[in-house]
């Protein structure tokens, strides 16, 4: 059995006026807790920050986690950083959207989609369990404006600048902007815990209709949804299960003020299973 972890936390950004404060700090102190809390070795967690977090090395990292895993590996991936959604490219969505994550390169014409995620991930094998954490918005209302350098909260969402020439040239968008993230659902009707055929387990920063907060949270700054993870973690010493997990980040951001509603997406039997323990 092995244990790896790839962690991705982007600040800076080369569109001006997108940086973002908690993302790097989200990262080192998921290092911490995996070390301390999950024995993951030092060595196995590879950790990409800032200007590192490009979109090749992003795709190297993931395609490295998951490479050669076998049935009882633990791995985890942690990305904190703007998300944002383009205009689908091949057809496979329902809302004609592709979510995408945004590294600190970040080429519109060239973005990193759902679709190679899914392709990467499809083929893990039974029994591997990768937790992936996604601390970013994949949708948001379409405008130019960006919070204030020193705002208390900002959203981790970049609009396209393809919807944002759609609606000052008073054109249609393409799709629907506030749609569902590519999945292959099988309970019908909104939900926060979503039982999706999923190699991995799943945890959103926040639904498709709202956006994910980095905050100043007890003297630094954070994404919301990795703090309340964080915390939940340590105050359980890691004893805790998927579901019982989403539950507690869902009460934690709540009693903060936040709106944000994380999703846990996945095998609903592994929903029972302790969080980062192997399920083979």
């Amino acid at each position: 059995m092995n244990k790896k972890a790839f962690l991705c936390g982007v600040n800076r950004y080369v569109i001006p006026g997108s940086d973002l404060r908690g993302c790097v700090n989200d990262v080192q102190q998921m290092r911490q807790v995996l070390v301390e809390l999950f024995e993951f070795a030092e060595e196995d967690i590879s950790v990409v920050t800032d200007l590192d977090a490009t979109k090749s090395n992003i795709e190297s990292g993931l395609t490295d986690l998951v490479t050669g895993a076998t049935p009882g590996d633990v791995l985890y991936f942690h990305f904190s950083g703007h998300g944002s959604n383009v205009p689908d490219d091949d057809g496979d969505e329902a809302d004609e959207r592709d979510e995408i994550f945004c590294p600190t390169d970040l080429n519109w014409q060239d973005p990193l989609r759902d679709d190679w995620v899914r392709t990467l991930l499809d083929p893990l094998p039974a029994g591997v369990n990768l937790t992936f954490v996604s601390d970013c918005c994949h949708s948001g209302s379409i405008t130019r404006a960006l919070a204030a350098p020193d705002a208390t909260v900002r959203e981790r969402y970049l609009p396209c600048p393809r919807d944002i020439w759609a609606v000052e040239s008073n054109a249609e968008l393409t799709g629907s902007v506030r749609g569902e993230r590519r999945a292959r659902e099988s309970a019908a009707g909104p939900t926060d815990v979503k039982d999706v055929d999923l190699t991995e387990v799943l945890l959103t920063g926040c639904r498709a209709d709202q956006t994910s907060a980095d905050a100043y949270i007890e003297g630094d700054y954070f994404g919301a949804l990795t703090h309340s993870l964080l915390a939940s973690l340590r105050d359980t010493g890691g004893d805790i299960t998927y579901g019982a997990l989403h539950a507690q980040v869902l009460e934690r951001l709540a009693d903060r003020g936040f709106s944000q509603t994380p999703q846990l997406e996945g095998r609903a039997d592994r929903f029972d299973a302790g969080f980062l323990t192997p399920f083979a």
